[in-house]
């Protein structure tokens, strides 16, 4: 899977500021006026540089504007141009239900849709993906709570400054989980990653369909 979406794996931070200094000294241009045109500190950059100052994901997309280029081409140190003929294509590019998996694998906040007293809704939900199944707890008193058989699930991640994100849909049934052992395993999941109550329900998605869909980025140009 190409690291070109926002939230598939981290990069190489060590090679990342190099690879910033090294396109700024392609272009001839000074920190002061990559900084101008990606509205950062000046300061920042210099510590980038070298290796002393974090890299947040937005900076990145930031940078990658003002120095004339994608993140892509920031990550991968690659910044010849195009060749002749080659489309600049934003096309959107359809993910296996593999590549789907492996995005939901990498978040925990999800929406679901449904609705109650004849009025549609869509709620975030903090969830755990169990093998292939998206599971959640959600209180009594919760719309969430009342949700059954088939719904819709989205999960997405997007940068706005690099202009690249993804998306994946699941339309399954939801269930409630009976059992208690499940419940005990799920709540010890959750504790993990989320404050659980002992009076909260767990819900569990058997996914029908599973599709996705990623945003190809520009091609790197000088």
């Amino acid at each position: 899977m190409d690291n070109e979406t926002a939230g598939t794996r981290l990069p190489d931070m060590v090679d990342i500021p190099r690879n910033i200094r090294r396109r700024r000294e392609q272009l001839g241009m000074t920190r002061a006026q990559v900084c101008a045109r990606a509205g950062l500190p000046p300061k920042w950059l210099v510590e980038l540089e070298s290796g002393d100052a974090p890299l947040p994901r937005a900076a990145l997309g930031g940078l990658a504007v003002a120095l004339k280029t994608s993140v892509t081409a920031l990550v991968s140190g690659v910044f010849d141009p195009p060749k002749a003929g080659t489309p600049d294509a934003r096309s959107l590019i359809t993910m296996s239900e593999k590549e789907c998996y492996a995005r939901l694998a990498t978040h925990e906040i999800g929406r679901l849709a449904g609705s109650l007293d004849g009025t549609p809704w869509v709620l975030p939900v903090n969830y755990l993906l169990d093998g292939k199944e998206i599971v959640f707890a959600t209180r009594p008193d919760s719309p969430l709570a009342h949700v059954r058989g088939t719904t819709a699930f989205e999960v997405d991640d997007v940068d706005r400054y690099a202009r690249l994100g993804w998306s994946v849909l699941v339309i399954g049934v939801v269930e409630a989980v009976t059992d208690p052992v499940e419940i005990a395993r799920l709540a010890e999941a959750g504790d993990r990653a989320w404050p659980a109550r002992r009076d909260e329900l767990w819900l569990r998605i058997r996914p029908g369909r599973v599709t996705g869909r990623r945003l190809r980025p520009r091609p790197a140009r000088r």
